[in-house]
């Protein structure tokens, strides 16, 4: 990962509450042992190098999204949190088929808000095991006023359109939905995706857009933002996807060894969110209130 000093200088105004909705922390592996069915084992991403990053660009509040090489274990992810304190939120990775009411009432008090279903570094390609488990980890946390959030193709979204939209807890998509943008904005899926959004149930982490494309800074992307933007601002939410985990193209990934971080520049990031919303009211929107609305944050 970049370190501090290599980060891009903040151009813009950031404002109060500015938010990352999507972090991650790794390690020490021999306190937080990993998964046995995990696709890759990162390196340490720590509390101290994320807050520092984070006071840095300006960023006064962080979402932990619990990373996959930890299974559903969440203590990795919860111990961040409450040593962080009212300034952090979570997003855990729950087995419906064993975990309790307890158990994620639990969770909650610590400052989770949602369930990650990640459907994508699983491998996963059926549209009906995606739904059954849609539908059965959406029954389990509705009592808490949490939100499904799925990290899938485009394909499996919008295969999962009437349910998603229909679900009865809000449903948040990672990653842009992993829209292949150089297929035009114009194909099927995406004109669906876009109806989804309008709905309202539907949220969007315009994060990690290198998932989406060769180059993130593209006119491609830049187009796909703002028409996610223009659909709908009040569902959109930004999050940097620290530390840059992810496979590299062309080299298969292995739990047997430690697998870089993606040098990617987050302030440089920030900037370009900024150039995606245009304006200092939809930034306020993406930064700072929709994420107070979406984790449970007090509005500023």
């Amino acid at each position: 990962m970049l370190s501090v000093t290599e980060q891009e200088k903040i151009l813009f105004q950031l404002p109060v509450g500015a938010c990352d909705c999507h972090t991650h922390i790794f390690g020490p592996s021999e306190q937080y042992p990993y998964w046995k069915d995990r696709t890759y084992t990162p390196a340490d991403a720590t509390i101290e190098e994320l807050l520092q990053l984070h006071a840095n660009l300006g960023i006064e509040r962080l979402v932990i999204v619990h990373p996959s090489p930890y299974g559903a274990d969440n203590r990795r992810s919860s111990d961040a949190i409450a040593i962080i304190g009212s300034q952090a939120r979570g997003v855990a990775v729950i087995d419906e088929t064993v975990i309790t009411y307890q158990e994620i009432e639990k969770l909650h008090q610590v400052g989770f808000r949602g369930a990650r279903l990640n459907l994508e570094t699983a491998g996963v390609a059926d549209p009906e095991f995606a739904r059954n488990k849609l539908l059965n980890t959406a029954k389990l946390i509705k009592p808490f006023g949490w939100h499904v959030q799925i990290f899938s193709s485009l394909h499996i979204v919008t295969e999962l359109a009437t349910e998603i939209m229909r679900c009865e807890v809000p449903v948040v998509l990672d990653h842009f939905a992993r829209i292949p943008v150089n297929d035009g904005l114009e194909q099927p899926r995406v004109l669906q995706l876009i109806k989804m959004l309008q709905e309202g149930n539907v949220w969007m982490k315009l994060s990690a857009p290198q998932r989406v494309s060769e180059n993130p800074d593209s006119k491609e992307v830049t187009q796909l933002a703002r028409l996610l933007i223009d659909t709908n601002s009040d569902r959109m939410v930004w999050g940097s996807d620290w530390p840059h985990s992810g496979a590299h193209y062309g080299k298969k990934r292995s739990k047997e060894e430690i697998e870089p971080f993606h040098l990617i520049n987050d302030g440089h990031a920030l900037n370009r969110l900024a150039q995606w919303a245009q304006t200092p009211q939809l930034i306020q929107k993406i930064l700072s209130n929709n994420p107070a609305v979406l984790y449970d944050f007090p509005v500023i």
